[in-house]
């Protein structure tokens, strides 16, 4: 019965819209016949084109439709108009009569760029979706819905065009496994069903809503879930009672049809259940009676029953509803092989249950027959899809050549034009601006010439300028090293009379000394260190600085003292006398700063110093 379930979903799928009571109906075309205004007549013809529509009753639908248009065209309403072509595209769809399709889009296209509504271009849009969908060009269908979609549901009078577009979309979705994105846009046409007033339109959201549940249902197996589906198909089956004439019986047979399947997938059917099935069945047989083109619906009721049957192994009771199902299928043309094969299916199981095995094989041979059938149908269908896809492919790209064309050569117009515009503006700017930018030009070189011999004078001014600041720099530093040397020299010499003062005072307490031999002595000190002084001054100004980097280890301020009077030339009894210290001291700080300087112990310091100063 799995099998039997798909085919529901597919009529299910295929009939979105279903026709309504015949005395709702008939209730309409009275009003057409009375002093009605256009506009209501316009919303009459727009509900019974619907109706016979989606009741297969082709001809019939394209009767109102062409006195729908021949309205449209006296009231000049290019909306209604449209919404009148995009009906007949539909049905030529339903037809399989694609190949008359695209010319329809483009007559809808074109009558609603004569109207200022809007509406009239999102009708024209549906058109074209409804093309690409039963084309199977899912994606695009998709691209095209997402377009407009923002702009229907701006107008609110549009609300069940809205809920048109939802259930494709999840149509598209249900039939992808995708089932989040399908109970999304499920959920979407149950809203705008409701809001909308349309029963039809809601009992068929319903319905999808159903499927939407029975997939966690396949996935977990939850009874929980599947009473989730049941409950949604009760809410389709109550619309019929519950709004007495809004909702077809076709539609009604068919929310009864998929309530007894999902009845069916309980691992346990009850009593109460049994019954309700049983109900189901035997209305949708009785409503069936008074429609066309219901032999799919009568056969799955029968199906249902003889499901019943086989579960409680009453085979003949099973053989009987099957036998029926097939010579019901057998009275429509073309039949539907779908249901048919499952029929013929269950019949050769059957009759291999009761090893009747000479039916058996004969059903297993109407098996292969119509999956033959079946087939080739598919193929010839898919024939035509694949044709009708590459002429609207090709149509497509010669549509996108012209329009790259045309603007291409738009375009070109537009250059031409600028270009001639230019040319002669250019001419008439370069005779006038001749002579002036001559001039221009002139003044501006001698202009040029001045601010270049101005410029080299300043980089010349700047060049002596940075000369002179160097050699003052240069004397200033010279003049600073020159008074820090004589600072120092004044300072060795102040601090060696001073020395040379208290050995006098010491030396005077002595009644024996000579004092003629020591100030003659002093003299000569004086004098040596005077020569030393000057040597240090002019010619050795950076005299504690060399040695300073000489050293190895870092200088006293008396280890410089030392150097000072060692590079002096004095001897060790000389810097004791003017250290007050013993030589023994003095020569213990010479092998000090032999040990500083890096030098061997008989490398005499003041040769060391006389070398660095000579270098």
């Amino acid at each position: 019965m799995k099998r039997q379930f798909t085919f529901l979903y597919f009529i299910f799928f295929i009939c979105i819209f279903c026709p309504a009571q015949n005395t709702y109906i008939d209730g309409l075309k009275n009003q057409l016949k009375s002093n009605t205004s256009a506009e209501e007549k316009f919303k009459i013809y727009n509900e019974l084109t619907e109706y016979y529509r989606v009741s297969d009753q082709y001809s019939t639908a394209e009767k109102y439709i062409q006195e729908q248009l021949k309205l449209a065209k006296s009231e000049r309403n290019y909306t209604e108009e449209v919404k009148a072509l995009v009906q007949n595209g539909i049905i030529k769809l339903n037809q399989s009569e694609y190949d008359k399709v695209p010319n329809l889009i483009d007559a809808a296209y074109a009558t609603a760029q004569k109207s200022n509504d809007k509406t009239a271009s999102l009708y024209a849009a549906y058109l074209n979706i409804y093309y690409n969908n039963t084309l199977g060009e899912s994606e695009n269908t998709i691209k095209l819905i997402q377009k407009i979609l923002p702009e229907v549901e701006k107008r609110p009078s549009e609300i069940l065009l809205n809920a048109k577009l939802n259930y494709l979309l999840y149509g598209i979705h249900s039939e992808w496994n995708d089932a989040k994105n399908a109970t999304l846009y499920a959920q979407k046409a149950v809203e705008l069903a409701q809001n909308s007033g349309n029963k039809n339109m809601l009992s068929s959201a319903y319905s999808a809503m159903a499927v939407c549940y029975y997939f966690p249902y396949e996935k977990t197996g939850d009874l929980k879930d599947l009473k989730r589906v049941t409950d949604m198909c009760k809410k389709a089956v109550a619309l019929y009672h519950e709004f007495p004439g809004q909702v077809s019986a076709h539609a009604h047979a068919l929310a009864l049809l998929n309530l007894a399947n999902y009845y069916l997938s309980y691992p346990v059917i009850t009593p109460e259940i049994r019954k309700e099935i049983q109900d189901d069945a035997a209305e949708i047989l009785k409503l069936t009676q008074h429609t066309t083109l219901n032999q799919g619906i009568q056969a799955g009721a029968l199906g249902i029953l003889s499901n019943l049957a086989a579960r409680d192994h009453d085979d003949a009771l099973s053989e009987q509803y099957l036998l029926k199902s097939e010579q019901i299928l057998l009275t429509q043309q073309p039949v539907y092989y779908h249901v048919m094969i499952n029929i013929v299916t269950d019949l050769s199981k059957l009759y291999v249950k009761q090893k009747n095995y000479q039916k058996a094989y004969e059903y297993q041979a109407k098996v292969t027959k119509y999956s033959n059938l079946l087939y080739n149908e598919g193929q010839a269908e898919t024939a035509k899809r694949l044709e009708a896809q590459f002429q609207s492919q090709k149509k497509e790209t010669e549509l996108k050549a012209l329009t790259e064309k045309t603007a291409s050569l738009k375009k070109e117009k537009f250059l031409y034009i600028g270009l001639v515009i230019i040319g002669l503006i250019g001419t008439f700017f370069m005779f006038r601006s001749y002579h002036y930018k001559l001039r221009y030009s002139i003044v501006r070189e001698k202009k040029l010439n001045t601010e270049k011999y101005k410029a080299e004078m300043r980089v010349k001014l700047q060049e002596e300028e940075q000369a002179r600041l160097k050699a003052e720099q240069e004397l200033l530093t010279l003049q600073q090293q020159k008074l820090q040397s004589e600072v120092l020299a004044s300072q060795l010499h102040i601090q060696h009379k001073n020395e040379v003062l208290q050995q006098l005072q010491t030396q005077l307490s002595d009644t024996d000394i000579n004092i003629n031999q020591v100030v003659k002595e002093q003299n000569r000190v004086d004098n040596d260190f005077e020569k030393i002084r000057f040597t240090i001054q002019e010619l050795h100004p950076d005299f504690f600085k060399n040695i300073n980097e000489k050293a190895k280890q870092k200088l006293t301020p008396l280890d410089l003292k030392y150097c000072a009077y060692i590079y002096l030339g004095m001897d060790t009894k000389q810097i004791a006398n003017l250290l007050n210290v013993e030589p023994k001291s003095v020569r213990m700080t010479k092998y000090r700063l032999k040990k500083k300087f890096g030098l061997d112990e008989n490398m005499a310091l003041n040769t060391f110093f006389q070398g660095v100063f000579s270098a």
